[in-house]
């Protein structure tokens, strides 16, 4: 690469924060080289936009970009040429999941780099990545690595071109290729604003018969009709990616409609079986009250028995006791009946004694 295009590279490959410092320091040191256009065209380079320079990021982090950009581009047109329903929808699917997957892929870097990119920011990277799959010169822009700010993308149009480092050239070309682009419609503004010329003649070589006026208002006429015919032309092929992209919008909403109605089906499934588990168990649960219920019956019945022989065991305690003490009173009875005989026993014996030591 050369000068400038080192140049380039380095101050929008680099941190944001330091652009205008670097972009600074690299003009004066071409200046102090000697190279004064190199210095006059680094130093006319603008500071890049948050969002610009997280997509440059991008586009410099990941070769690859530009061909997926540039395929996915390609066949959205000639989808949208061609009036490919499916194939739009297909494609237009798998560009919203790139615009996303690259987006967050593009606010990573930035936030490793040390620049936080806001929602808003992001959400131009967003349609500024859009942009570069929908228009071929927002991709040259943006594949350039060098954007300054971000891209939209606005109706079925062109995206207008960036200013990039080589403005100046790009510029000079596009406004050649405005230029060559619309003869017809010079050529009818000329006739419409100059009527003395269309009144003149236009001079013949010698030798040739005059051209009558009327033939020169027949050529204009044509020329007009041609212009419009060719205005028609353009309405209608604008008329007919709008009807393309209309079929592709309407396809996906009538795919997101089936998805919710197949999960509307789904949920209503799911209720119906979750409403006939509450109804087993409902009934459950009012077999197990039935059950709870007899239970309880025949606790209170157990309960009823127990209290209505509750007095007939009090009667027998009471008749118990009372047969009780009178044992015991036996008892104590025979206890000295028992006393009084062993006392009549001992003085039997020492009675004995005494008699047989006499």
């Amino acid at each position: 690469m050369g000068a400038w295009e080192d140049a380039v590279d380095d101050l929008y490959g680099g941190p944001l924060g330091d652009f205008v410092a670097r972009r600074d320091a690299a003009a004066r040191a071409a200046r102090t080289a000697g190279d004064r256009d190199l210095a006059a065209r680094v130093a006319a380079l603008r500071k890049p936009t948050v969002a610009a320079w997280a997509v440059n990021l991008l586009v410099r982090d990941d070769p690859s970009l530009a061909d997926q950009v540039r395929a996915v581009g390609e066949g959205l047109r000639e989808a949208e040429r061609t009036l490919d329903g499916p194939a739009l929808r297909e494609l237009t699917t798998q560009r919203r999941k790139l615009v996303a997957g690259l987006a967050q892929q593009a606010r990573r870097l930035a936030s490793a780099a040390g620049q936080k990119v806001s929602d808003a920011a992001a959400q131009e990277v967003e349609r500024t990545l859009t942009a570069a799959l929908l228009d071929p010169a927002a991709a040259q822009a943006v594949t350039s690595g060098a954007l300054t700010h971000a891209q939209e993308h606005v109706g079925f149009g062109a995206t207008p071109d960036t200013p990039d480092p080589d403005g100046a050239a790009r510029a000079g070309s596009a406004s050649q290729a405005g230029a060559d682009a619309a003869p017809g419609r010079r050529a009818v503004t000329d006739d419409a604003t100059a009527p003395d010329r269309a009144a003149t003649p236009a001079a013949v070589p010698a030798g040739r018969p005059a051209t009558p006026r009327t033939d020169d208002a027949t050529a204009r006429r044509a020329e007009q009709e041609r212009v419009r015919a060719e205005r028609d032309r353009e309405r209608a092929e604008r008329e007919r990616a709008r009807a393309a992209e209309a079929l592709a919008a309407a396809e996906d909403t009538l795919a997101q409609a089936r998805t919710r109605h197949d999960d509307a089906a789904r949920a209503d499934q799911d209720a119906r079986r979750d409403l006939e588990d509450a109804q087993r168990a409902s009934e459950e649960a009012y077999r197990a009250e039935e059950e709870l219920v007899r239970a309880l019956a025949d606790v209170r019945r157990r309960l009823a028995e127990a209290r209505s022989a509750l007095p007939r065991a009090d009667e027998r305690l009471v008749a118990a006791q009372q047969h009780a003490r009178q044992q015991e009173k036996a008892v104590r009875a025979a206890q000295r009946t028992l006393d009084r005989a062993a006392s009549a026993a001992d003085r039997a014996r020492a009675r004995a004694y005494g008699a047989e030591g006499v």
